[in-house]
């Protein structure tokens, strides 16, 4: 049996890691620990379950605490997993088996909405599982088919511990990048691509829309403009670039189609084009969850994304974001804004 080393970094103990421990705790595999990484030393109730720890780390970014968890881990394999994610019962059994695979050496595996999510929370997972926000990353939302991947989140990523090591861990010059940055040094070293299943899935709080999740997005647009200008191997690609381009072509087209008609008819037709996308995919979700409210919600939080993301990339295009670590309430442990 293989030994798992499930880390989690966190500013502190919060009602979804008392969520997740109670996942993990009924784990069907035996062989885990689970190293909680805060910043402050804290105290919980495990039920006398040595399986688990809390580890004190001051006030560092997930990168640096993620480092930590490898450093004092005895698994064979760390489990990168988020404190608002929880997994399956059969979780690490799942990843086991793919593991038996000796030349594996990574594994990245879908977080996928909560069932039981609120209509806000819910209409966000549809963003995000939707090809118009996620493009030809939405498998990392929900599961699709087996596949080779260079880049992946470290809400659900596995990564033997020696591949690890070699690589030197996170780069805790970035965050959030900085799973993506360890992807790059993991493929660039084993020189291949690591895989993707679908099978060891995990349910991953999202943030509420509007406001808390269009925080989360500015920060991924911003880091993956700075990303496309210096790592071009894994960010350099078209679709990233996609919000950007429309986002432009919003400010100038509207602008030149008051100047020349040419303009004015290209600017109708794919903004025509655009409307149809949107309204095609918003009535797809409000069919599926069986309410008008969550396609109207969702249509208007296809569109607040790709401005909200496009204006962001540019700026992390043009200048390094910096690295501010998410505010937390001190009593709740829970995170303030997106």
């Amino acid at each position: 049996m293989v030994k798992f080393s499930v880390i989690i970094p966190v500013r502190q103990i919060n009602d979804f890691l008392v969520e997740n421990i109670s996942y993990l705790r009924k784990l069907k595999y035996s062989d885990f620990e689970v190293l909680i990484i805060v910043d402050e030393e804290e105290k919980y109730d495990f039920g006398g379950d040595s399986r688990f720890s809390v580890i004190p780390s001051g006030s560092v970014s997930p990168g640096d605490k993620r480092n930590l968890g490898a450093k004092k881990s005895r698994g064979e394999i760390l489990v990168f997993l988020d404190d608002d994610a929880y997994p399956g019962r059969a979780w690490l059994k799942k990843a086991e088996r793919i593991f038996s695979k000796k030349y594996i050496y990574a594994l990245g595996a879908p977080a996928v909405t909560p069932k039981d999510s609120g209509f806000l929370e819910k209409v966000s997972g549809r963003m995000l599982e939707s090809p118009l926000v996620s493009g030809f990353t939405n498998y990392r939302h929900m599961p699709k088919k087996r596949r080779l991947v260079d880049d992946y989140p470290s809400v659900n990523l596995f990564v033997k511990k020696d591949a690890f090591v070699k690589v030197g861990g996170f780069d805790t010059n970035f965050w959030p990048g900085e799973d993506t940055k360890l992807c790059l040094d993991l493929v660039s070293t084993f020189n291949r691509k690591f895989l993707y299943d679908p099978k060891p899935v995990v349910y991953h709080h999202r943030r509420d829309v509007f406001l808390p999740y269009l925080k989360q997005i500015s920060r991924y647009g911003r880091h993956r403009g700075q990303f496309a200008k210096i790592f071009p191997e894994t960010s350099r690609i078209f679709s990233y670039f996609v919000p950007l381009i429309f986002v432009l072509f919003l400010f100038f087209g509207l602008i030149l189609s008051f100047i020349h008609p040419i303009a004015q008819g290209i600017f109708k037709k794919v903004m025509s084009l655009y409307l149809f996308l949107i309204v095609f995919e918003s009535t797809r979700v409000m069919f599926k969850d069986k309410s008008i409210k969550a396609g109207l919600y969702f249509a208007a939080g296809v569109f607040l994304t790709h401005i909200t993301y496009g204006v962001n990339f540019l700026i992390g295009l043009v200048k390094k974001p910096k690295l501010v670590l998410r505010k937390v309430d001190k009593t709740s442990g829970k995170y303030i804004g997106g």
